[in-house]
This record gives C-alpha cells, structure tokens and sequence, in this order.
C-alpha cells in the first residue's frame, strides 16, 4: 500500500505529464482575407488544432475585406495576396509565409490535354477582344513547338490527417532554394479548340488575387503589347480592365476564387482565374503560360518559387516581381501571399500564437499538402519571413 507521501508524488507526476502533452491554455485566433489560401489553410489549420490545441478561425472573404477587417481591429490576423495602396495601419507587419500559382483556368470537355496561352492572348481574352475559342490568336498559341520544363522531385515524408507517415513527392531545392530543372521538353503541338463561345469568369469582391493577376497583365504585356492592357493593376477586376465590361454579355461576377471555379464548371467555354487547387477540385482545365523565357510553363509549386527567385525583396516584407526576366522555369503568374499582424499594442499572448500560426503555416504547411499547389518559401525569402514574423511581440 502507497504511502500518503508517495502517493502525492504519484498524482504530482501524472499531472505533470497530462499538462506537459497539452498547452497551458487552448486559445482561439480570428482571422480573414484572401479566399486564393483556403484550400491550404482549412487543411493546415486542423493539424495545428491537433499539434497545439489552438483553434483557427479563417472567413476568407478576399484580401481586401481582410485588410478592412484588420484596420479595424475586427480579426487578430488576416490574408492578402496584396500589400495595402492606402490606409496602411501603424505598427504593420508583412510576413511572406506561403506562395502559389494563379491558375487561368477553362471549361472545354472536348480538348484533352493542357492549352497554352501566351500573355497577350490572355490579355485580349480577359478585355473581351477575344470572344471565340476558334479565334486565330488562341490558335496561334496551340499550333507551334513548345518548350517546358521539367523539375526535379524528391520524396518527402509527411504525417498526413489521422497522423500516419505517407511520401510524397516535392520539388527538389537547389543550395539557394531555387528549383533544380532536370531537362526541357519541346513538341509541336496542334490543339483543334471548338467552334465556341467564352464566357469570361472574374472576381468581383476586392481581391488580391485579381491585383495580381492584372498586375501579370499589364506588366507581362509592357511595351509593344502595353495597348493591350493599358491600366495599372487594380484589386477590382472591372476596375483594370481596358474596357467596361459591364455591357459584355459573355462576362460573368462571382465572389471567392471558389465562386469563380464553380461558375467556369457550370458553363461549357467558360474561363476564369483563381488558386490552381480550386480548378483541380472542380475537374477544369489550367493553360500552360508562355514566360519571358520563350518557355510555356503549367501552375505548380515549382514554377512559382523559381518566378518569386527572380523578384526583389523589400525592407517590409513584400516581394516585387519584373514579369518581363527571362527566368528559366518560372511560371509567371506565381505570387507571394501574406500573413499580416501587429508588431506592437496588442495582447501578448494573442500576438505569440499569430506568431506561432504564421511560422507553422510557413514551415510546415505547403510541403505537408503539396497536391494544393502551394509553394514552400525557401532561400532568402525564407529569411525575411522569419524577420517579420520575430517582429510580433
């Protein structure tokens, strides 16, 4: 029979160990902003549940309404695809804590393998100029030799939902980061696109997504293309576009990436844009993009960190990218998205969890789930991740 003496020491030690495995408090962040995330944080937000027992609570809603959340003290941390052009709250820190593809995705059950589209006929497509599948300009894009990269993959365990370890297969790195490009493909393809109408699918909440995308639009086409999309990339879709689209009968508004991929699902000659793992959850097509390269590149993981390789990392954070760089293997639609927090002026141990979830996103994330299409930040970016994210306090 134990002892009253031991017996304290047994109920002391168990306790220990119960508290030990479980955190000292289960706490639960608020968070809104970019839809483009979802698909990588709903899958990433319950492992950190099961890790720390914290809870997240992502609303997505668009970049934009995560930035008016943030600015008015609504959510402990929001998402944006794009930095703020006015209103930037004191106190702000960017973090880059994940990358991923825009895909340009499309509705044509009839045309089995990947199309390829050049930056100038997106352009026209997106304008409305561009109103056929059979347009001379899409044809052109589809009748030629085309050369692509092909990367080199490494096997990676992970511990996948119920926790069993599972390998997956990831880009591989270079000592800088950079993706290793093993060899280059080059065919000539004939890609007989159907006598159809397109129905252009766009976002019409405030959206980082759309920034981007326009920015891609404008700038890819700079110079001798500039005409073709002359105005400056706006969060608003309708607001950068060359034309006014609301008189175009063939164009369609969703709100959400998700909206936009099930509107392109529910109509045959539709196209849109939007995170690659929506188009991939509702069977759509994605084009491979002609980069300044001369190489046609698919949305992945890959292509992306090889485009942001190529940018220019600013004192803040933010990343900005030249789409005219002929960079090899780069897709040219890849973009930085980021977690956005205080560094000051807000509650303790509110601010060590948004830290907390911000470095799990970005250590963990990406490469635990990468049939998402979500890229690992590495190399420098990588490093001035961490920066930011030491800067919450």
């Amino acid at each position: 029979m134990l002892s009253r003496k031991k017996l304290v020491g047994v109920v002391i030690t168990a306790s220990a160990l119960i508290f030990s495995s479980s955190p000292a408090f289960a706490a639960t962040l608020n968070g809104s902003g970019a839809t483009f995330a979802i698909p990588l944080l709903d899958a990433c937000k319950v492992d950190f549940n099961k890790d720390t027992g914290h809870t997240i609570n992502y609303t997505g809603g668009g970049s934009g309404k995560g930035r008016t959340d943030f600015s008015g003290n609504l959510v402990d941390f929001a998402g944006s695809d794009t930095p703020y052009t006015s209103g930037e709250p004191a106190n702000l820190i960017y973090a880059p804590i994940y990358a991923a593809p825009i895909a340009v995705m499309y509705n044509l059950p009839s045309v089995k393998e990947s199309i390829y589209l050049s930056p100038s006929t997106v352009a026209q497509i997106f304008s409305g100029y561009i109103t056929n599948w059979d347009d001379k300009l899409i044809a052109a894009d589809n009748e030629r030799t085309v050369k692509t990269p092909v990367y080199k993959t490494v096997n990676k365990k992970v511990k996948d939902k119920t926790g069993k370890t599972v390998t997956k297969r990831v880009p591989a790195l270079d000592k800088s980061g950079k993706p290793i490009i093993s060899r280059y493909n080059e065919k000539t393809v004939n890609i007989d696109l159907p006598k159809l109408p397109i129905t252009v699918w766009y976002r019409t909440d405030s959206s980082g997504t759309s920034g981007v995308f326009t920015d891609f639009l404008r700038g890819a086409n700079a110079g001798a293309n500039e005409r073709l999309w002359p105005k400056a990339s706006n969060n608003t879709f309708a607001n950068a576009t060359p034309n006014n689209i609301s008189t175009f009968f063939n164009f369609q508004g969703g709100s959400g990436s998700a909206a936009v991929a099930v509107g392109v699902k529910g109509k045959e000659g539709a196209i849109g844009y939007g995170e690659v793992s929506f188009a991939t959850d509702n069977k759509l097509g994605v084009a491979n993009i002609l980069n300044a390269a001369g190489e046609f590149v698919a949305p992945g993981a890959a292509g992306t960190s090889a485009f942001l390789g190529g940018g220019t990392i600013n004192a803040n954070g933010t990343v900005t990218v030249d789409y005219k760089k002929a960079i090899p293997g780069a897709y040219p639609l890849g973009t930085t998205s980021y977690g956005l927090a205080y560094s000051s002026g807000k509650n303790a141990e509110t601010q060590k969890l948004v830290a907390d979830w911000f470095t799990y996103v970005l250590d963990k994330c990406p490469g635990k789930y990468p049939e998402k299409g979500f890229s690992q930040i590495t190399g420098p970016l990588y490093n001035k991740a961490k920066e930011q994210i030491a800067k919450i306090k």
